[in-house]
């Protein structure tokens, strides 16, 4: 897939509309400071030559807009926190400085700052629900963690995606065997 830069927009002419006509559409992808990303589209009336109401996605922590080099398909691509596999795969693909310039600095910032929040939230979870002790847990994350504050300190100008790295294997073997926080020990009687 060839990615664009989230500031460009993705013109395809010759756009079916309805069984006969033909139009332009544009994809884009919008962006909030709040929300994250969502994919944004609109065509023009060829009957009209206005413009359509824009179709809107729902929003994503990371998207990105591309065109399959083999269908020839806008597509975008959502990247996530949810699990080691994700942030992995997160951390891969920001790495590769090309990926990293499609994004614009307020843009990365925000990103970073979302991978911060999902690095303190990995460590709370990781307490809560699998009795893992924070003193165990915090010298694996701080280095990334840091890299992660400085890229937020610089304005998501700087690219420390490739320094971040976490040993999973190391972090989940401080998960305590047997233990169910949610586990009902005792029944009360109203």
């Amino acid at each position: 897939m060839k990615l664009y830069k989230t500031s460009e927009q993705i013109i395809s002419k010759n756009y079916p509309y309805g069984f006969r006509l033909r139009t332009t559409k544009t994809d884009y992808i919008e962006f909030s400071n709040t929300r994250g990303f969502r994919h944004c589209s609109f065509t023009i009336n060829p009957k009209t030559g206005k413009q359509n109401n824009p179709k809107k996605s729902t929003y994503y922590e990371v998207l990105v807009l591309g065109i399959d080099e083999v269908t020839g398909y806008t597509k975008s691509k959502a990247l996530s926190f949810y699990d080691h596999n994700d942030i992995d795969n997160l951390i891969a693909f920001f790495s590769v400085q090309d990926n990293f310039e499609l994004f614009t600095s307020e843009q990365m910032t925000y990103i970073y700052r979302q991978f911060l929040v999902h690095c303190k939230v990995n460590i709370q979870a990781q307490v809560t629900y699998c009795g893992s002790k924070p003193e165990d847990l915090f010298p694996l994350f701080n280095s990334g963690i840091d890299l992660i504050i400085k890229g937020v300190k610089e304005k998501g100008l700087a690219n420390y995606f490739s320094q971040i790295k976490f040993d999973w294997v190391k972090i989940d073997s401080f998960e305590v065997e047997g233990y169910q926080p949610c586990k009902v020990t005792h029944y009360r009687s109203v």
